[in-house]
Protein backbone atom coordinates (compact mmCIF):
# COMPACT_ATOMS: atom_id res chain seq x y z
CA UNK A 1 0.00 0.00 0.00
CA UNK A 2 1.28 2.99 -0.68
CA UNK A 3 0.36 6.95 0.56
CA UNK A 4 0.80 9.49 -1.58
CA UNK A 5 1.06 12.97 0.17
CA UNK A 6 -0.32 15.60 -2.35
CA UNK A 7 0.42 19.46 -2.09
CA UNK A 8 -0.07 22.27 -4.96
CA UNK A 9 0.96 25.48 -6.10
CA UNK A 10 4.19 25.67 -3.59
CA UNK A 11 6.17 28.68 -4.97
CA UNK A 12 9.08 28.57 -3.33
CA UNK A 13 7.62 28.44 0.06
CA UNK A 14 9.68 25.58 0.90
CA UNK A 15 8.97 26.09 4.91
CA UNK A 16 5.33 25.80 4.31
CA UNK A 17 5.49 23.01 2.03
CA UNK A 18 7.53 20.76 4.74
CA UNK A 19 5.20 21.74 7.87
CA UNK A 20 2.30 20.54 5.32
CA UNK A 21 4.10 17.48 4.83
CA UNK A 22 4.92 16.59 8.51
CA UNK A 23 1.00 17.31 9.36
CA UNK A 24 0.48 14.71 7.38
CA UNK A 25 3.08 12.35 8.97
CA UNK A 26 5.12 12.44 5.62
CA UNK A 27 8.10 10.50 6.11
CA UNK A 28 10.55 10.88 3.38
CA UNK A 29 12.63 8.28 4.02
CA UNK A 30 9.94 5.77 4.07
CA UNK A 31 9.32 3.64 0.70
CA UNK A 32 5.61 3.80 0.40
CA UNK A 33 5.56 7.28 0.90
CA UNK A 34 5.36 9.22 -1.88
CA UNK A 35 5.42 12.71 -2.82
CA UNK A 36 2.94 14.39 -5.32
CA UNK A 37 3.22 18.11 -6.50
CA UNK A 38 0.21 19.41 -8.59
CA UNK A 39 2.35 21.93 -10.41
CA UNK A 40 3.99 25.92 -10.08
CA UNK A 41 6.61 24.57 -7.70
CA UNK A 42 8.28 27.48 -8.10
CA UNK A 43 7.97 31.35 -8.44
CA UNK A 44 6.82 33.87 -6.01
CA UNK A 45 8.79 32.46 -2.95
CA UNK A 46 12.47 32.95 -1.27
CA UNK A 47 13.80 29.27 -1.59
CA UNK A 48 13.13 27.69 -5.12
CA UNK A 49 16.74 26.22 -4.80
CA UNK A 50 15.27 24.39 -1.52
CA UNK A 51 12.26 23.07 -3.11
CA UNK A 52 13.98 21.69 -6.24
CA UNK A 53 16.74 20.25 -3.81
CA UNK A 54 14.13 18.32 -1.98
CA UNK A 55 11.84 16.91 -5.56
CA UNK A 56 15.45 16.29 -6.81
CA UNK A 57 16.62 13.97 -3.71
CA UNK A 58 13.37 11.67 -4.47
CA UNK A 59 14.05 8.87 -5.85
CA UNK A 60 11.76 8.64 -9.18
CA UNK A 61 9.52 6.16 -7.80
CA UNK A 62 8.56 7.84 -4.72
CA UNK A 63 7.55 11.05 -6.38
CA UNK A 64 5.20 12.62 -8.79
CA UNK A 65 5.39 16.10 -10.42
CA UNK A 66 2.54 17.17 -12.71
CA UNK A 67 3.13 20.13 -14.80
CA UNK A 68 1.84 23.59 -13.84
CA UNK A 69 1.77 26.87 -15.89
CA UNK A 70 4.77 27.95 -13.95
CA UNK A 71 6.63 25.54 -15.05
CA UNK A 72 5.57 26.69 -18.91
CA UNK A 73 6.42 30.25 -18.00
CA UNK A 74 9.82 29.61 -16.44
CA UNK A 75 10.84 28.07 -19.86
CA UNK A 76 9.02 30.50 -21.99
CA UNK A 77 11.18 33.11 -20.50
CA UNK A 78 14.87 31.34 -20.74
CA UNK A 79 14.00 30.52 -24.30
CA UNK A 80 13.60 34.19 -24.57
CA UNK A 81 16.13 34.99 -22.91
CA UNK A 82 14.37 38.35 -21.66
CA UNK A 83 11.55 39.09 -18.93
CA UNK A 84 7.94 40.23 -19.94
CA UNK A 85 5.46 41.93 -17.39
CA UNK A 86 4.00 38.30 -16.71
CA UNK A 87 7.59 37.35 -15.35
CA UNK A 88 7.69 40.16 -12.89
CA UNK A 89 4.21 39.55 -11.89
CA UNK A 90 4.30 35.92 -11.49
CA UNK A 91 7.66 35.74 -10.17
CA UNK A 92 9.63 34.18 -12.60
CA UNK A 93 12.15 36.54 -12.93
CA UNK A 94 12.77 36.04 -9.05
CA UNK A 95 13.61 32.62 -9.81
CA UNK A 96 15.52 33.02 -12.63
CA UNK A 97 17.75 35.73 -10.44
CA UNK A 98 17.92 32.90 -7.44
CA UNK A 99 18.89 30.22 -9.90
CA UNK A 100 21.83 32.33 -11.04
CA UNK A 101 23.08 33.11 -7.64
CA UNK A 102 23.84 36.50 -8.30
CA UNK A 103 22.45 39.65 -6.66
CA UNK A 104 19.65 41.53 -8.44
CA UNK A 105 22.44 43.81 -9.24
CA UNK A 106 25.09 41.67 -10.69
CA UNK A 107 22.72 39.83 -12.58
CA UNK A 108 20.92 42.94 -14.23
CA UNK A 109 24.70 44.63 -14.55
CA UNK A 110 25.09 44.93 -18.33
CA UNK A 111 23.21 42.66 -21.10
CA UNK A 112 21.06 40.27 -19.07
CA UNK A 113 19.83 38.05 -21.46
CA UNK A 114 22.88 35.61 -21.93
CA UNK A 115 22.05 34.69 -17.77
CA UNK A 116 18.56 33.89 -18.62
CA UNK A 117 19.54 31.87 -21.24
CA UNK A 118 21.90 30.60 -18.77
CA UNK A 119 19.40 29.03 -16.47
CA UNK A 120 18.79 26.59 -19.72
CA UNK A 121 21.97 24.51 -18.51
CA UNK A 122 20.90 24.53 -14.50
CA UNK A 123 21.10 21.12 -13.40
CA UNK A 124 18.73 21.25 -10.99
CA UNK A 125 15.90 23.17 -12.63
CA UNK A 126 16.71 20.38 -15.38
CA UNK A 127 16.27 17.46 -13.94
CA UNK A 128 12.84 18.50 -12.35
CA UNK A 129 11.48 19.66 -15.49
CA UNK A 130 12.44 16.13 -17.06
CA UNK A 131 10.27 14.64 -14.21
CA UNK A 132 7.25 16.51 -14.97
CA UNK A 133 4.02 15.01 -16.62
CA UNK A 134 0.73 16.71 -17.64
CA UNK A 135 -1.21 14.52 -15.04
CA UNK A 136 -1.56 11.03 -13.82
CA UNK A 137 -4.46 8.89 -12.45
CA UNK A 138 -4.89 7.05 -9.39
CA UNK A 139 -7.72 4.73 -9.16
CA UNK A 140 -10.68 6.76 -9.39
CA UNK A 141 -8.94 10.44 -9.15
CA UNK A 142 -7.30 12.21 -11.51
CA UNK A 143 -4.55 14.72 -10.79
CA UNK A 144 -4.22 17.68 -12.88
CA UNK A 145 -3.00 21.41 -12.23
CA UNK A 146 -5.44 23.61 -13.83
CA UNK A 147 -8.29 21.14 -15.04
CA UNK A 148 -8.86 18.19 -17.78
CA UNK A 149 -8.52 19.60 -21.75
CA UNK A 150 -12.31 20.08 -22.88
CA UNK A 151 -13.79 17.31 -25.11
CA UNK A 152 -14.38 20.67 -27.72
CA UNK A 153 -11.02 21.51 -27.23
CA UNK A 154 -9.37 17.42 -28.22
CA UNK A 155 -12.10 17.59 -30.99
CA UNK A 156 -14.25 14.59 -29.12
CA UNK A 157 -11.14 12.92 -28.51
CA UNK A 158 -10.39 11.34 -24.81
CA UNK A 159 -9.39 14.33 -22.77
CA UNK A 160 -6.00 12.55 -21.91
CA UNK A 161 -5.36 13.83 -25.79
CA UNK A 162 -6.44 17.71 -25.10
CA UNK A 163 -4.82 20.68 -24.80
CA UNK A 164 -2.50 20.52 -21.75
CA UNK A 165 -1.09 23.75 -21.90
CA UNK A 166 -4.67 25.53 -21.88
CA UNK A 167 -5.91 22.97 -19.38
CA UNK A 168 -3.32 24.21 -16.89
CA UNK A 169 -4.41 27.81 -16.89
CA UNK A 170 -8.30 26.91 -16.06
CA UNK A 171 -10.10 27.56 -13.16
CA UNK A 172 -11.16 23.55 -11.98
CA UNK A 173 -13.73 25.25 -9.63
CA UNK A 174 -15.16 26.90 -12.37
CA UNK A 175 -15.03 24.31 -14.96
CA UNK A 176 -16.35 21.47 -12.35
CA UNK A 177 -19.20 24.52 -12.01
CA UNK A 178 -20.05 24.64 -15.74
CA UNK A 179 -19.99 20.76 -15.82
CA UNK A 180 -16.64 19.78 -17.51
CA UNK A 181 -16.50 16.55 -15.37
CA UNK A 182 -14.65 13.64 -15.88
CA UNK A 183 -17.22 11.15 -15.51
CA UNK A 184 -16.82 8.65 -12.26
CA UNK A 185 -13.76 10.53 -11.49
CA UNK A 186 -12.60 13.08 -9.39
CA UNK A 187 -10.31 15.99 -10.29
CA UNK A 188 -7.40 16.52 -7.45
CA UNK A 189 -5.79 20.12 -8.89
CA UNK A 190 -4.36 23.04 -7.87
CA UNK A 191 -3.85 26.68 -9.91
CA UNK A 192 -6.40 28.21 -8.42
CA UNK A 193 -7.10 29.58 -4.84
CA UNK A 194 -9.55 27.42 -2.68
CA UNK A 195 -10.97 30.30 -1.50
CA UNK A 196 -12.43 31.15 -4.77
CA UNK A 197 -14.99 28.01 -4.66
CA UNK A 198 -15.71 28.88 -1.22
CA UNK A 199 -16.78 32.22 -1.76
CA UNK A 200 -18.12 31.93 -5.15
CA UNK A 201 -19.74 28.78 -5.62
CA UNK A 202 -21.09 28.46 -1.65
CA UNK A 203 -20.87 31.95 -0.43
CA UNK A 204 -19.83 31.08 2.59
CA UNK A 205 -17.25 33.73 3.19
CA UNK A 206 -14.79 36.32 1.12
CA UNK A 207 -12.58 34.98 -1.24
CA UNK A 208 -9.66 37.34 0.48
CA UNK A 209 -9.56 38.99 3.56
CA UNK A 210 -10.62 38.08 7.00
CA UNK A 211 -12.89 35.46 7.43
CA UNK A 212 -11.28 33.54 3.90
CA UNK A 213 -11.17 30.21 3.99
CA UNK A 214 -8.03 29.06 2.17
CA UNK A 215 -8.35 25.26 3.27
CA UNK A 216 -9.40 22.56 0.49
CA UNK A 217 -12.47 22.73 -1.81
CA UNK A 218 -14.07 19.35 -1.97
CA UNK A 219 -17.36 18.27 -3.77
CA UNK A 220 -18.55 15.21 -5.60
CA UNK A 221 -16.00 15.24 -8.55
CA UNK A 222 -13.58 17.79 -7.06
CA UNK A 223 -11.05 18.58 -4.93
CA UNK A 224 -8.81 21.70 -5.19
CA UNK A 225 -6.16 22.62 -2.69
CA UNK A 226 -4.28 25.75 -3.79
CA UNK A 227 -4.03 27.97 -0.67
CA UNK A 228 -2.67 30.62 -2.72
CA UNK A 229 0.40 30.30 -0.19
CA UNK A 230 1.75 33.73 -1.36
CA UNK A 231 -1.66 35.35 0.59
CA UNK A 232 -2.10 32.43 3.06
CA UNK A 233 1.21 31.20 4.02
CA UNK A 234 -0.41 27.72 4.49
CA UNK A 235 -0.07 25.35 1.94
CA UNK A 236 -2.68 22.21 1.96
CA UNK A 237 -1.60 18.60 1.75
CA UNK A 238 -3.48 15.76 1.58
CA UNK A 239 -2.99 12.06 1.84
CA UNK A 240 -4.64 9.09 -0.31
CA UNK A 241 -3.46 5.45 -0.06
CA UNK A 242 -3.57 2.90 -3.07
CA UNK A 243 -2.18 -0.20 -4.01
CA UNK A 244 0.96 0.82 -6.35
CA UNK A 245 -0.41 -0.88 -9.39
CA UNK A 246 -3.52 1.54 -9.31
CA UNK A 247 -0.71 4.36 -9.97
CA UNK A 248 -0.89 4.92 -13.81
Amino acid sequence: MKTFFIVADVHSFYDEMIAALNEQGYDRKDPDHIFVCLGDLLDRGEKPLECLDFVNSLPPKRKLLIRGNHEDLIEDCIYRRSFLYRDLHNGTEKTVVALSGLSYEQFYEGDYRPRVQAIQEHPALQRYLSDLVDYAELGDYILVHGWVPRASESRGRDWRRGDWYRARWANGMEEWKNGVRPRGKTVICGHWHASWGHAVIDKSCPEFGPGADFSPFSRKGILAIDACTAYSHKVNCVKLAFPEENRR
